[in-house]
């Protein structure tokens, strides 16, 4: 298990959402609705893990656990941690392919690698 890897993608995982809302940059009403679901993304993770606040889930993280291993201490559902994670990713994906960032190729490559990614992220691989 490399604990570096887990503990970068989950805090990256993280950082997302938290970075998605609590964006500076002039927002529409359209960009609202994506901040605030980005948040929701992050606190549904907290939730469905049976944690008390992102905090905990960091502090977890960083003693080594995966979030398999919170998950299983804690009876949670690691098909919505999952299906989550991929959510979040694919909407910054989304993003950057609209912001042209990145071409479709690379958008179309990189999404498709996304669930395998996080599958092997939450479970320490």
């Amino acid at each position: 298990m490399n604990l570096k890897r887990i503990l970068i993608f989950s805090t990256l995982a993280l950082a997302i959402g938290e970075s998605l809302g609590s964006s500076t940059a002039s927002a529409s009403t359209a960009v609202k609705p994506k901040q605030q679901e980005a948040k929701v993304v992050k606190e549904d993770i907290v939730q469905i893990l049976g944690l008390s606040s992102d905090e905990e889930l960091y502090h977890a993280l960083y003693d080594g656990k995966t979030m398999a291993d919170i998950a299983g201490e804690t009876g949670a559902d690691m098909n919505q941690v999952i299906h989550l994670q991929v959510a979040e990713l694919t909407d910054q994906l989304n993003q950057r392919l609209a912001q042209g960032s990145i071409t479709r190729e690379q958008y179309e490559a990189q999404k498709s690698e996304l669930t395998e990614i996080v599958k092997r992220s939450v479970h320490g691989i």
